[in-house]
């Protein structure tokens, strides 16, 4: 077949994740263009499909000690962009002669979900799939909600949705909730796929009971908890280390309350604010005994994958498809959300534990290589979208 794989954002784990579909969508035969942004964090990356970077570059962000002026003129600019992506996005789609098209991303922001609507009605007669990475629409703002149920965008999305041909969703709790929340779509089912884009091989077991947070401070991520067992953990346990790693989201509310807090621990907690680039994953996984995933709401995990993929044992959450994705007692531990102190334990059998550190890591790995690699996952994504071509001839 000849397909086009598509995603808007320029870094991050969306990226990754089509750039390792595409990849692997190629590797099995099919005629496959990654089309991407310009400037993107991957580009001097080659592979089996064939990059197009069609789309632009992502707008300068604004400067930490930025005035509001200079935020609305960063968001201006991101608007600006978002538009010219999804004009570039509606023409390649409609000039490149594919047999289906798999748009990856987000549509959880009422541009792009209008975007998205635009896009199901101006495509021609190309078959169109979505990965819907998240069921329901989590909130990216301030507040105690975990997901948004009314809005611009939830309307947008519930007129967008049911015109996609097919949706790609990451296990059977997606299938469920999102069954529950958006009007009828044919569905299917795939694994999330490995981060082997980040090490060949996993980097040998960590010498230094370190605990490793990473990705964005978003609320869904339970950061206050794991702040609160790591302080129940350290009390005990006082060699224990813990790096929080990832971008912090200001709108969300997390940030300021995580920097005061370790900045009162810097002996025990090392805090790294800030995106990290890819060449830098794999020294910040190679250091950790154990990866945690204290989430609050959620669906799947790249987070996770790529855990798995280092070789590190996992501690992380019932949420969403998680606990499927984890042999519980034999690659990590799966515990309820949002109890600190269940937390705190779960930790410290890892993470004081070198050998089981060691061996549930190991058996990770062998995990996502066996069960979620990209081979089954294109394999079993070019099976839908063959079907879905031969429907529609």
């Amino acid at each position: 077949m000849r397909l086009a794989v598509i995603e808007p954002l320029p870094l991050g784990g969306l990226l990754h994740y089509a750039t390792q579909l595409a990849d692997a969508l190629a590797a099995r035969g099919n005629d496959v263009d990654l089309i991407v942004a310009r400037e993107n964090e991957l580009a001097g990356r080659s592979g089996p499909a064939t990059r197009r970077e069609l789309l632009p570059p992502d707008a300068a962000p604004a400067p930490p000690d930025a005035s509001r002026a200079q935020v609305a003129l960063r968001r201006a600019r991101t608007a600006a962009r978002l538009l010219t992506t999804w004009e570039r996005i509606i023409r390649a789609v409609r000039s490149g002669g594919y047999d289906a098209v798999l748009l990856n991303g987000s549509l959880d922001m009422v541009l792009n979900a209008g975007a998205g609507l635009a896009l199901t009605h101006l495509k021609g007669r190309v078959p169109l799939a979505h990965v819907c990475h998240n069921a329901r629409l989590l909130n990216r703002w301030g507040g105690e909600e975990m997901f948004v149920t009314s809005g611009p965008t939830v309307a947008l999305m519930r007129r967008a949705y049911p015109r996609f041909d097919l949706v790609f969703v990451h296990g059977e709790r997606s299938r469920r909730e999102y069954e529950a929340t958006w009007p009828p779509t044919r569905l299917a089912i795939v694994p999330h796929g490995d981060e082997g884009l980040f090490a060949d091989q996993p980097p040998p077991p960590a010498a230094e009971p370190r605990i490793l947070f990473f990705g964005a401070w978003r609320k869904m991520k339970g950061l206050p908890v794991l702040l609160e067992a790591f302080d129940e953990l350290a009390a005990r346990r006082p060699e224990v280390r813990l790096t929080l790693a990832g971008p912090p989201v200001p709108e969300e509310g997390e940030s300021e309350h995580v920097l005061a807090w370790a900045a009162e621990r810097t002996e025990r907690v090392e805090a790294r604010p800030g995106y990290v680039p890819v060449e830098d994953v794999e020294a910040l996984f190679a250091r950790a005994r154990v990866v945690v995933l204290p989430y609050l709401a959620g669906y799947q995990s790249g987070v996770l994958h790529l855990a798995m993929t280092m070789g590190r044992a996992v501690v992380a959450t019932d949420v969403g498809d998680l606990p499927d994705a984890i042999a519980d007692g034999e690659t990590g531990y799966v515990i309820p959300s949002g109890e600190a102190t269940v937390l705190a334990d779960a930790l410290e059998r890892v993470v004081t534990d070198p050998a089981l550190a060691a061996r549930l890591g190991a058996a990770a790995r062998a995990r996502v290589e066996t069960s979620a690699g990209w081979p089954e996952v294109a394999e079993r994504v070019e099976a839908e979208l063959h079907a879905l071509v031969k429907e529609t001839s």
